[in-house]
């Protein structure tokens, strides 16, 4: 009582300092969708097609075509600010996605999936890849910043929590077992190996939420009818599997305390919370018949929709908008093969950096919230962590903030109505905002 006590008082007075600036502002927009192409399949050379970016622009709707990898498949786009990362078979690509100019690109082999913290990109690999399944690579030129050694299959998603790395590993095609490696991000060393066992073979997408780690079991090649979702508590180890009589594919976002995810072909919603599915097919299945499938699909949280890119593979290739409820909302140009999209968040036009001392530039919108916080860090230098904490001092959410980012989402919709802190800490110190959750 007396440590909870003192914590209060201390933020209290950092409070009535004068570092209470509270801005009720537009949300954040969702400014285009960049979708990576994988193109034709074709087995030998010479090859007659690429792998193609482009950016569907939402207010204009028009379509712009600005980047070929010269390679066969694609697997990863993530969107950081105006900075948007490609992973392309055999390349690691970096565009300005407000010019449309490649600022690098980068040799590689068997990359997948991605993710950033503290101004680094972590890349996981998959086949030919025999050593070193995950990278770090600069996020700034793609330099490389270290291999990871010792573990032990193919590498498929990976989220950041507390400055670690939860990488997806399933041993490729032949896999028994679905198992999370976890990389300490300080000194880019494998931790240790988590083993969820034959229940998570399929192992793919992985989530950081609510303090827990989520990871997407796919059901494997010829597995009929069952996936799993396994939910960590990346503070003791503890896990938990639940299995589910359902084709599961791979996750494609979490708005609220819902993750949609592909389920039997469509897309579906489990919730978070009471680890249940909530609906096997909002958007509903597209029919094998016609061999055509989802491709792609990523979740626009502030608009509320789908951008989902359906094909198949040989032929036909489209991008189509749906509700969050499952209603056909139009379609947009998409190339053949589109396996990787995600959405280009920014603040809206108005709300720029703020000039001025830390105190006022660092601003928090809307308040009150109720679900999406946002956080506008404004001309903050040497960026380092948030947290968000309760009223006695608990760590509730803490996030790492990479060099040259501008904002950060937070999703605060499951916490109960009342006030809570924002402590951001810098080089020059630690600063704390209060926000209500309405």
């Amino acid at each position: 009582m007396k440590k909870s006590f003192i914590f209060l008082t201390a933020l209290m007075l950092m409070l009535i300092a004068g570092n209470t600036l509270i801005q009720a502002q537009s949300n954040t927009q969702s400014r285009q969708v960049i979708i990576a192409n994988g193109g034709k399949f074709e087995t030998t050379p010479p090859f007659s097609d690429y792998v193609t970016v482009e950016a569907y622009n939402l207010a204009t709707k028009a379509v712009t075509v600005f980047g070929t990898i010269y390679t066969q498949s694609v697997q990863d786009v993530l969107i950081s600010g105006n900075k948007a990362y490609v992973t392309a078979q055999d390349s690691v690509v970096l565009y300005n996605i407000d010019t449309f100019t490649r600022i690098a690109a980068v040799a590689d082999s068997g990359v997948n999936q991605m993710a950033l913290v503290n101004g680094k990109l972590i890349v996981t690999k998959q086949y030919p890849v025999g050593r070193f399944r995950v990278e770090a690579l600069s996020a700034t030129d793609l330099s490389l910043v270290a291999l990871i050694d010792g573990i032990p299959g193919d590498c498929e998603g990976v989220a950041v929590y507390n400055n670690r790395a939860f990488v997806a590993c399933d041993s490729g095609y032949a896999g028994t077992q679905g198992r999370l490696c976890v990389i300490n991000t300080a000194n880019w060393s494998l931790d240790t190996i988590l083993n969820f066992g034959t229940p998570a073979i399929g192992i793919y997408s992985v989530y950081a939420y609510g303090g827990y780690i989520y990871t997407v079991n796919k059901t494997p090649y010829g597995g009929g009818n069952l996936g799993s979702i396994t939910r960590l508590n990346p503070n003791n180890g503890s896990f938990v599997t639940n299995t589910l009589a359902l084709n599961i594919g791979s996750g494609y976002g979490i708005m609220g305390n819902l993750l949609y995810l592909g389920i039997n072909k469509s897309i579906g919603s489990y919730n978070l919370n009471t680890q249940a599915v909530v609906d096997t097919a909002l958007v509903s299945y597209f029919g094998i018949a016609n061999n055509i499938a989802i491709n792609s699909c990523a979740v626009d949280t502030v608009e509320n929709q789908f951008y989902t890119n359906i094909g198949n593979r040989t032929s036909l290739g489209a991008g189509i908008v749906f509700s969050l409820t499952g209603d056909s909302l139009g379609t947009y140009h998409t190339g053949l093969n589109a396996d990787a999209c995600a959405i280009d968040f920014r603040l809206p036009t108005g709300i720029a950096n703020n000039t001025g001392s830390v105190q006022e530039s660092l601003s928090i919108y809307p308040n009150p919230v109720s679900d999406y916080l946002g956080i506008n860090l404004g001309s903050i230098s040497s960026p380092d962590y948030i947290k968000i904490l309760d009223l006695t001092g608990r760590t509730l959410e803490y996030r790492t903030v990479q060099p040259g980012e501008d904002y950060i989402r937070i999703n605060v919709a499951d916490y109960p109505a009342g006030i809570y802190l924002i402590s951001y800490t810098s080089e020059q110190g630690t600063k704390v905002k209060k926000f209500i959750k309405r």
